[in-house]
């Protein structure tokens, strides 16, 4: 049986030990706090940009849409038009 002196190197050889591989554990986890942070803040980044992006098609497509809107009335004007047109014409003989 081990003598208490025996019994307490141990103790503390585990405690040291613990302590080193906890000093080590929270070192590579503050590594990967920081890793992450920084992908963040990238990304939060990214999505303004992208926001700022969508919001200016959004403005394009709006006026394209009044465009193609003003073109389908006058097409349709035209269209009446020749309708009209097209039945005042004679009948073919």
């Amino acid at each position: 049986m081990p003598t208490q002196e025996e019994r307490l190197e141990t103790v503390e050889y585990g405690l040291k030990q613990f302590k080193t591989e906890t000093i080590k554990a929270y070192g590579e986890m503050a590594l990967e706090l920081i890793m992450i942070k920084g992908l963040t803040e990238d990304t939060v980044k990214r999505l303004m940009t992208m926001r700022q992006d969508i919001s200016e098609v959004k403005t394009t497509l709006s006026e394209h849409t009044k465009v193609l809107s003003e073109h389908t009335t006058r097409f349709d004007r035209l269209e009446t038009l020749l309708t009209q047109i097209l039945a005042r014409l004679p009948e073919k003989p």
